[in-house]
């Protein structure tokens, strides 16, 4: 049997991978090292219980367990009703988000209004909406409308990048053999987005028991949150940790299920290693023009909803009154969501760093793969507003708790989308490398890290407004920082204009947040493409 023809790559290349698409590194088979790195993980958490180290804020395993058995009838409930709400509120957002991006790929010039208002709708946050909805006939669904609300934003950024992944000499092709533009969406677009729209699915799965839980502390008489809420205030932290515990269990459940979906996509069609291309858009006057038509309208909607339901102001101020309020001392709303932005920032930097340097260990080094891996599984599943009231009991609650769930918040779509994306590399790259002699850390430098490029960025684009979301919902739990905590003041002493002035400056925040990670972006893919 004769080797590859070094001395010509490219005859060397189709001996060696004829219709293969990229490939990731070799996975031996190392069924021990993910049961020692659980009873590693295991052994830390009984250590720190046993003695102690935390000041009691983390119970051992042994009341942990008890608490479940002791309470799993309360436990159970609660777990159901929890999980019905995500699930329903959930697969809601996840169809409209589907549906958004899918109005982007048959009109890719509306593909940029519609990123814009999924943004606009993502960037109000919930602990503001929350007050708001409990005095509509709409507050026994308040979980699964948060739960819908948390799903969509992911979805639209996720499955438009995917519809767009699509190249362009692709697309001529099939134009050149005349192909309808349903069959250009069914028969390229579609398939080619699959592993995106897995990703959406992994994403998701978090974001609705995020999304549900919130709701339940507006309200709901059952549910994980209700008990999360009722642990904390009463410093019972078996009960804390049970609770959190059942939480991430389900949503390790419907992580797994969209990993295997996307492995099994990107298998059959194959991740794309190039940048999605830019929105398409009528010209610079039009495009502001239909940017800021969402917003007026919204303006427009409120002042409709304030006058015509003749809404007392206590539910909730009229613009004027909010522009007044912002504006008897601007100094605080621009001074609370300077500590906001820094608590966002510094959680999006580290968080986002973490996520690479684990979504390279696990992708370089086998057996770090298979030792972290029930670490790996768990974090990404994690409902980041669980772990505020438990960072809250180790932490302090204080900015300290603040930042690290802008970390965790920052490190969930990092770490997954650049998972996906260190696998996603041209066809017969690594053959190429390896005919070259170049060894795997050459690999991972010179083709893995610039082919991933395009998904740190989506996911970049994806936390950066996430961040100040969670900020501002750890700063009105905690009563701490920015504009979180000048929400939570206001609304204590009924100055609903202040507490919304809050509001609309936390969405400006968010957006304007949400624009420079865009531009970031679009400039990186002009660089890398």
């Amino acid at each position: 049997m004769t080797g590859p023809d070094v001395s010509n790559p490219s005859v060397a290349v189709d001996q060696m991978s004829s219709d293969r698409t990229a490939r990731s590194w070799p996975r031996p088979r190392l069924p021990l090292l993910p049961l020692a790195g659980s009873l590693c993980l295991l052994l830390v958490w009984e250590l720190i219980g046993w003695r102690q180290a935390l000041g009691g804020s983390i119970p051992t395993i042994q009341s942990t367990v008890g608490e479940l058995w002791d309470r799993s009838d309360v436990l159970s409930r609660a777990a159901s009703a929890t999980t019905l709400r995500a699930l329903s509120g959930g697969l809601v957002g996840l169809v409209i988000g589907i549906f958004a991006a899918g109005v982007t790929a048959w009109v890719p010039r509306a593909g940029g209004p519609t990123l814009r208002t999924a943004v606009l709708i993502n960037a109000i946050p919930v602990v503001a909406l929350g007050p708001v909805l409990m005095s509509l006939a709409v507050r026994p669904r308040i979980p699964e409308i948060f739960a819908a609300m948390a799903v969509v934003f992911s979805t639209v950024v996720t499955s438009s990048a995917g519809f767009r992944s699509v190249s362009p000499a692709s697309q001529d092709v099939f134009r050149v053999y005349g192909a309808r533009r349903a069959q250009r969406f069914f028969r390229l677009q579609l398939p080619g987005a699959l592993p995106f729209l897995a990703d959406a699915l992994r994403l998701a799965v978090p974001a609705a028991m995020l999304g549900a839980i919130l709701g339940e502390w507006f309200g709901a008489d059952l549910g994980l949150g209700v008990l999360m809420i009722s642990a904390m205030r009463n410093i019972q932290y078996s009960l804390l940790w049970a609770t959190a515990l059942l939480a991430v269990g389900l949503s390790v459940v419907g992580y797994v299920t969209g990993t295997l979906l996307e492995r099994s996509a990107a298998a059959r069609f194959g991740r794309p290693a190039e940048a999605p291309g830019p929105a398409e858009t009528w010209g610079r006057a039009w495009d502001t023009a239909v940017t800021l038509a969402a917003p007026v309208l919204l303006v427009l909607l409120w002042q409709w909803w304030i006058t015509a339901g003749d809404v007392p102001a206590i539910v909730a101020p009229s613009p004027g009154n909010v522009l007044t309020a912002f504006g008897q001392d601007p100094a605080e709303y621009l001074g609370a969501a300077g500590m906001t932005l820094i608590s966002a920032g510094g959680g999006l930097v580290i968080g986002a760093f973490l996520g690479v340097a684990l979504a390279v260990a696990v992708t370089l080094a086998p057996f770090v793969r298979a030792f972290l891996s029930p670490l790996a599984l768990l974090i990404p599943t994690i409902p980041i507003v669980v772990f505020i009231p438990i960072m809250g009991s180790i932490l302090g609650y204080g900015m300290a708790t603040v930042l690290a769930s802008c970390v965790l918040m920052a490190f969930f779509p990092v770490y997954v989308i650049m998972l996906s994306g260190l696998a996603a590399r041209p066809p017969g790259s690594d053959d190429l490398f390896e005919v070259y002699g170049a060894g795997r850390f050459r690999t991972l430098l010179r083709l893995a890290l610039p082919a991933s490029l395009p998904a740190f960025m989506v996911a970049v684009r994806l936390s950066t407004a996430n961040c100040i979301l969670i900020a501002i919902s750890a700063e009105w739990l905690l009563g701490r920082g920015g504009l979180g905590r000048v929400f939570s003041e206001k609304r204590v002493v009924l100055d609903t204009g202040g507490a919304w002035a809050a509001v609309v400056v936390s969405i400006v925040l968010s957006v304007l947040a949400y624009a420079v990670a865009s531009t970031a972006e679009r400039r990186w893919a002009q660089r890398w493409s």
